[in-house]
């Protein structure tokens, strides 16, 4: 395509001689391909220029962004235009009064800044050389900033080596401004009113875009340590533990807002203190760190300004990919997050409720309401029942009705720990208070209970030292480890059990009577099965589809001849054996009815011995609660306690024999 412009358009002023001329008539105006003494790059970009229908003569505004997307524009280049400037400034001042000026563009080509001579930038404005015109090659011509970010190097354009012919009075240099992502993010050019090689502006630019360069990756790195630490400070407080971590020299270098508040150091300097110093931790946390002797869930105790405290501690260090020790971690939990943990864990929670506990007799039920009210008024509670009547499933509803339903709920027999041990199950020790006790001390129940139920099975079997103790701790509300002196306040409820009646064993001196007094604020008596006979169609139909279920069987059903042997049994074992009976029962019967063959041999013999031998004691009732109640002084309550019954159960059948207190 040949363009044939005016004479008016080709005249050059006398003075200048530009040797690109008669290249660019050929290629740009006489629409050839080819030309000697041209750059390469030149060359390719005019013949683009002509490609995509670019006038050379034409003098039309270039793509002016305004409002909004200029101030876009502006915004998402804050940082390169406030870098870039002072440096614009300086070889402002460095070509000052020499014809020249100094731009800023980003990435796409978009003018950002624009300083130089009054003059120079009078005619530049006249050739809309002004801030977000858009100085591509597609837009622009051949350029040097539209050039430069095709070739992504440093390139000067003189005369008409530039494709439009209003700008072949300009000398051009630019030089493309790289990211700390090794992308370009700008060109710094300097652009003068001469036809010629200027060799020094180039290297201005370039050298002036090296420092820009510069000042980039580090803005870039200190805004990427700024992101990092807002990260660590953002996650150190999301997580629920406590994290302090320090330097080599033990100086603190971060503490979440955690550790802040459970070490009272809200809205206090800490960073650069010595770590002994701002926290105060216990000697063993300083001579770990100092001797790298580091530790998993070990109590350390922190004086605090409001007073002391202890925190189960985890110490890790801090170490490089290439294994150098930077530092050290100290994570610190709440002891009574780590026991709920535990807790949750071991399986050692309360899972019953009041719903679970099965009858519908008048005196399953009096006991019930009891523990109900006893829940709510978060007073002490001894049950007192037979072995397998259902004591704990009581205790673990009493705690699920109360307001510690959410708090731990620790269960000990104090029967099956050995005598010499029980003290420092319930209390714990101190690390080294014994021989064999563990290094770093352990916690007793009452620690692992706080705020929660301890539930202590078989009271009657604990020695008589250690209910010295209990009963301090229950008037004091605190504990003493063993070989340790520091006192440590708690806030459990107790709920205790006997399979025995403690006043007996107060009578025999088995028990004190002031720890009996202490526990017993409320007494609840799980009646024995043989004295629920009205529950105990409920109880085997409960059973069955409960164990039905579990082994993969539909409902079975109990014939009558199995059911009459079972109500006669005597049932030693109470519902803790019914249960075993009825899964022997079960798996023999091989999801038939039972019969009386699946019952065990034991449970057949036994329960025809009972059967006869309940006939009398049946007959017998009233004499037996007469005699009771005349060896007792007419007192319901210790008669009821004789006779292992509730007071509720006495007082009815004293109605239905006519029996007058």
């Amino acid at each position: 395509m040949s363009m044939k412009p005016s004479v008016e358009h080709t005249k050059y002023p006398p003075s200048v001689k530009d040797p690109v001329k008669s290249s660019w008539e050929k290629v740009v105006r006489d629409g050839l391909s080819t030309a000697r003494n041209i750059r390469p790059e030149v060359l390719k970009s005019w013949l683009h220029c002509r490609k995509v229908g670019l006038d050379p003569f034409d003098r039309i505004s270039p793509l002016i962004l305004t409002g909004n997307k200029l101030n876009k524009l502006l915004r998402l280049n804050r940082d390169l235009i406030e870098i870039s400037r002072p440096i614009m400034r300086m070889i402002q001042i460095s070509v000052r009064g020499t014809g020249f000026i100094v731009n800023l563009s980003n990435h796409e080509g978009y003018v950002l800044e624009v300083c130089g001579d009054e003059d120079v930038m009078e005619i530049a404005k006249k050739n809309y050389y002004i801030v977000s015109c858009l100085r591509s090659v597609d837009h622009a011509g051949t350029n040097s900033i539209g050039l430069c970010l095709v070739e992504k190097k440093p390139i000067q354009l003189t005369g008409a080596e530039h494709y439009k012919f209003y700008l072949h009075s300009w000398t051009c240099s630019s030089a493309p401004v790289y990211n700390s992502e090794g992308k370009i993010a700008g060109v710094i050019t300097l652009s003068g009113r001469s036809i010629g090689r200027h060799q020094h502006t180039l290297a201005l630019v370039t050298a002036a875009a090296k420092s820009i360069e510069s000042q980039l990756r580090e803005r870039s790195l200190i805004t990427e340590k700024q992101r990092l630490n807002s990260m660590l400070t953002s996650t150190y407080n999301s997580i629920s533990d406590g994290v302090i971590a320090i330097d080599n020299k033990q100086k603190i270098t971060h503490m979440n807002s955690i550790a802040c508040n459970m070490l009272d150091l809200r809205n206090k300097p800490f960073v650069g203190l010595y770590l002994k110093k701002a926290v105060r931790p216990d000697k063993s946390l300083l001579q770990s760190i100092a001797h790298k002797k580091y530790f998993d869930g070990q109590e350390v105790g922190f004086s605090t300004p409001n007073g002391a405290r202890t925190y189960i501690c985890s110490v890790d260090p801090i170490r490089s990919a290439a294994g150098q020790e930077l530092g050290i971690i100290i994570k610190m939990a709440e002891k009574r997050q780590m026991i709920k943990i535990a807790k949750r864990i071991g399986g050692n929670y309360a899972k019953y409720e009041f719903e679970d506990i099965k009858g519908g007799s008048s005196v399953i039920q009096q006991q019930i309401q009891i523990g109900k009210i006893a829940a709510k008024a978060n007073s002490r509670v001894l049950i007192i029942g037979e072995s397998g009547t259902g004591k704990e499933l009581f205790a673990q509803a009493i705690h699920n009705h109360g307001n510690r339903r959410n708090e731990p709920f620790v269960a000990i027999s104090c029967a099956a720990i050995p005598r010499d041990l029980i003290e420092s199950e319930l209390f714990g020790y101190r690390g080294g208070a014994f021989t064999g006790a563990r290094y770093s001390g352990m916690m007793g129940k009452f620690e692992f209970a706080n705020k929660g139920t301890l539930f202590l099975d078989e009271i009657n079997s604990l020695p008589l030292g250690a209910q010295a103790k209990l009963l301090r701790v229950l008037q004091q509300n605190e504990i003493v480890r063993l070989g340790d002196n520091q006192l440590i306040p708690i806030d459990v409820r107790v709920i205790a059990a006997s399979s025995v009646d403690l006043i007996d064993e107060v009578e025999k001196a088995n028990f004190r009577e002031d720890l009996y007094y202490r526990l017993n604020l409320v007494e609840i008596f799980v009646p024995p099965l043989r004295d629920r006979l009205e529950d105990f169609e409920l109880l085997i139909d409960h059973i069955i589809s409960r164990q039905s279920e579990k082994f993969g069987f539909t409902k079975i059903a109990v014939s009558k001849k199995a059911l009459k042997i079972m109500l006669s049994y005597h049932w030693p074992g109470n519902i803790r054996e019914l249960e075993n009976s009825l899964g022997r029962a079960l798996m023999l019967s091989q999801g038939d009815t039972i019969h009386p063959e699946h019952l065990s041999l034991r449970s057949r013999k036994i329960s025809n011995q009972q059967l006869r031998q309940t006939i009398p004691v049946r007959e017998g009732y009233q004499q037996m609660i007469e005699s009771a109640l005349n060896e007792c002084n007419g007192n319901i309550s210790k008669a009821a306690r004789r006779l292992k019954i509730a007071r509720s159960t006495l007082y009815r059948k004293m109605e239905e024999f006519g029996i007058s207190q």
